[in-house]
C-alpha cells in the first residue's frame, strides 16, 4: 500500500477513535482507554509524517511552506495530547481539551487530503509512495514490537 492510502485510512482510524470518545460520555470507563490508542496511533502517525513523508516534500517549492505548517500544526496536537494524559479522563476539561484535539486534527487532516496528498502524488510519483509506504510499515513493525517488549 502507497504511504498516502495508508495515512488516509489512519485518518479514517483516528476519526473512528475521537468519535467513540465523543459518544462514550464522560462517565464511561472505556474513554480513557479509547484515548490511550488515539494518542499511541497519532504519535505514531506523526512520526512517520516527520521522518518519512515530510522531508520528501519538504524542499519542493510546491509544497515546502505547507510542510512547515504542518510541523506547527503536528507540535499542537501533541501538545494537546500530553496536556490530556495528565487529566482525569472523561471529565469535562477533558472533553473540552477533546473538542480542540477533535478540530485540530480535523483541520489537519483537511489540509493534508485536499492540498498535500494531490500535490505529493504528482511530485512524489506511485514507485516512490510505495517505497514510503513500506518504510512506514516497517517503521510501525518496530514501535510496536518495542512496545510489546516495554509491557513484558
Amino acid at each position: 500500500m502507497n504511504m498516502i492510502d495508508m495515512l488516509m485510512q489512519e485518518h479514517q482510524e483516528a476519526a473512528s477513535m475521537m468519535d467513540q470518545i465523543d459518544s462514550a460520555g464522560e462517565a464511561d470507563a472505556s474513554v480513557m482507554t479509547t484515548f490511550n490508542q488515539l494518542k499511541q496511533a497519532l504519535m505514531l502517525h506523526m512520526q512517520a509524517e516527520e521522518q518519512i513523508f515530510y522531508p520528501a516534500l519538504r524542499n519542493n517549492d510546491e509544497t515546502g511552506d505547507q510542510i512547515g505548517e504542518s510541523f506547527e500544526e503536528h507540535q499542537e496536537v501533541k501538545d494537546l495530547l500530553a496536556e490530556m494524559s495528565g487529566l482525569q479522563a472523561g471529565n469535562e476539561e477533558f472533553m473540552g481539551m477533546m473538542r480542540d484535539l477533535r478540530e485540530s486534527v480535523e483541520h489537519h487532516v483537511e489540509e493534508e487530503e485536499n492540498e498535500l496528498f494531490p500535490k505529493a502524488r504528482k511530485i512524489l510519483g506511485d514507485s516512490r509512495l510505495e517505497e514510503m509506504g513500506q518504510q512506514m510499515m516497517q517503521m510501525k513493525q518496530g514501535k510496536s514490537a518495542t512496545a510489546t517488549q516495554t509491557r513484558r
